[in-house]
């Protein structure tokens, strides 16, 4: 029989978190576009004067966005009606609800899309597991209570299995690792010791109840020493794996269908609504831009073996893969099978991209457009050849940063000196960001089988396979279409040129940049009919997107905002707004 995510999610009420991130805005995306759920509960925060409505409505003026509103202006469909936003925080106790709101989520919902993370790569233990571990119980508990709930998707990473061998081949499953807590002031001989003995032994829960307990810095030092002997690079990787566990053992319903998504590294959007874009300087964009700004300065200082295959995937792929699994997990829970699936959003195994590649791709686009800020003396080193074979060396590695560094610090000294500190923070962020992921100890290529997305796709009707493209293959885009269209949406929207880029004639799609809705475009005339109010959605009175009542915000909703508060928390769209602030990609 074939499968049909759209019937599937027909008539669903979905809990989003994480919907303000980067994924989660596109999943949200896609969710209105392209399915007829009921509903929509997005958990967010509050933050500094914005409520968490408008923060909301802030994010559905975004050009993300821009397909919806045009349905909306012409009469065909408001489908912003379906998003509710319900203000609460992972950190606090009931995930911070008020009793309306919670009782509506229990009441309603039939799945929840939990993509809210800190992925911050190198965090201190203790912040991780406070967001990770801790945040994603608190969305289990709340997910027990929820009377109608039939998949709970969890979006993991596929850092959970970095600690496996070069170039493993990675099956959609969960690898199990010893758990031994170290006793405190342990040395790294002293713990291995003990661990091979046996007498450190303990379950996740205990672990990380017992990493919390400790003062931060000697927490900091003990989580070393396990993940060394676990070989895992980052504390976001172990924490995460520590997640999957958590979610897997959780006594839900049932009924309830578990769902992990591990996406790889999530980058600019494939396809529709807005092929290019890209929100913020984390990963992928922020290596990326680092290499554009000059930071590289010679091809032996890149901290990965010319065999590292680059495992991108477009963030469009990921969120089609989340709402397939999703659906998939709802049909699994009414034919009364529901089980645990995992899926990999990934392309090592699917579309694999040698690092030779990346560097050849970038190198070829930043020559023929440069970027408005990159540093003096700049060239952009590739590969010599597809078979030269380099290996990392320490020593470029070290010189080129110091270069590197030092020039930062004198072009942010001109730049402040001239009034631009924007562009001198510009600089500081993309030097962090590169010198993170150029890092020796994320060398870590390894291959995940997309054997769970690929039955999905054979399962799928014709028409539902061109919606939700779920697994990221070279029949859909190249590599250097990609990767063209990727550079392009990083200039226009991340170093705002005004210009645009220059791109062969065969590149297809071209790279167009679309303007966030104004607060005048989504306001009706005053002499507008009921009728017109009626089909449109858009009225002076009525607000766009429903709230509860105990939110104290305007009542004027989506349609008078203010275009002083849409930009003060909008990603880059357009000359004039400014770029996502990090800590948006997180909730």
């Amino acid at each position: 029989m074939a499968f049909s995510p759209r019937e599937a999610l027909a008539g669903a009420t979905v809990l989003l978190t994480g919907g303000l991130g980067f994924l989660g805005s596109v999943c949200l995306e896609q969710l209105l576009r392209l399915t007829e759920v009921e509903k929509v509960y997005l958990l967010v925060r509050g933050k500094k004067h914005l409520t968490a409505a408008q923060r909301v409505e802030n994010m559905l003026c975004l050009p993300l966005f821009h397909l919806l509103h045009d349905d909306a202006r012409s009469g065909k469909r408001n489908v912003f009606t379906k998003v509710q936003a319900v203000e609460g925080d992972l950190a606090l106790p009931g995930l911070g609800l008020s009793a309306e709101d919670a009782a509506a989520v229990r009441n309603e919902v039939t799945v929840i899309i939990h993509c809210a993370a800190d992925i911050e790569l190198d965090a201190p233990i203790q912040k991780t597991l406070k967001a990770n571990y801790l945040g994603t119980r608190a969305v289990l508990e709340l997910a027990a209570e929820c009377q109608k709930l039939r998949v709970f998707l969890h979006t993991s990473t596929y850092f959970v299995n970095s600690h496996l061998p070069r170039h493993a081949l990675v099956n959609e499953k969960i690898y199990r690792l010893p758990l031994d807590l170290p006793k405190a002031g342990m040395t790294d001989a002293e713990y291995s010791a003990a661990a091979d003995a046996g007498k450190l032994a303990t379950t996740h829960a205990e672990f990380v109840t017992a990493m919390l307990e400790r003062p931060a810095e000697e927490a900091d030092q003990d989580i070393l020493l396990v993940m060394n002997r676990l070989n895992f690079a980052s504390s976001y990787a172990f924490g995460k794996y520590l997640t999957e566990l958590s979610v897997e053992e959780y006594p839900l319903p049932g009924r309830v269908s578990k769902v992990f998504v591990r996406p790889s590294l999530i980058c600019s959007l494939a396809g529709a609504p807005y092929p290019g874009y890209v929100a913020g300087y984390g990963g992928p964009a922020g290596y990326t831009m680092g290499y554009a700004a000059g930071f590289f300065s010679h091809i032996t200082s890149v901290a990965y073996g010319s065999d590292y295959i680059m495992d991108l995937i477009p963030a469009d792929v990921v969120a089609a893969l989340v709402l397939a699994a999703a659906a998939a997990g709802l049909v699994s829970s009414s034919s009364g099978t529901p089980a645990l699936a995992i899926y990999h959003a990934a392309s090592a195994e699917s579309h694999p991209c040698p690092l030779k590649l990346v560097f050849d791709i970038m190198g070829k686009f930043w020559e023929k457009n440069p970027p408005p800020l990159r540093l003096p003396l700049t060239w952009y080193p590739t590969f010599k050849s597809i078979d030269e074979r380099l290996e990392p060396s320490a020593v470029y590695m070290t010189i080129g940063r110091r270069v590197t560094l030092t020039k930062i610090w004198g072009v942010s000294c001109v730049l402040s000196a001239l009034g631009k500190p924007r562009e001198a923070r510009l600089l500081s962020n993309a030097y962090k960001a590169f010198c993170v992921y150029n890092s020796r100890r994320y060398d870590r290529s390894i291959t995940c089988a997309v054997d769970g997305a690929r039955t999905l796709q054979a399962q799928m009707t014709p028409e539902d396979r061109q919606l939700f493209p779920v697994v990221w293959e070279e029949s859909i885009m190249s590599w250097e279409n990609y990767g063209c269209l990727t550079g392009s949406g990083i200039r226009k929207l991340l170093f705002r040129t005004k210009e645009d880029s220059v791109v062969p004639d065969c590149v297809t799609p071209k790279f167009q940049a679309w303007p966030a809705a104004e607060p005048k475009v989504l306001r009706l005339s005053a002499h507008a009919t009921d009728a017109d109010m009626a089909v449109t959605g858009w009225s002076s009175g009525v607000d766009a997107i429903p709230h509860s009542k105990g939110d104290q915000r305007r009542p004027e909703g989506i349609v008078n905002l203010t275009a002083k508060a849409m930009c003060e928390d909008s990603p880059v769209s357009n000359e004039g707004r400014r770029p996502l602030p990090h800590d948006m990609l997180l909730n």
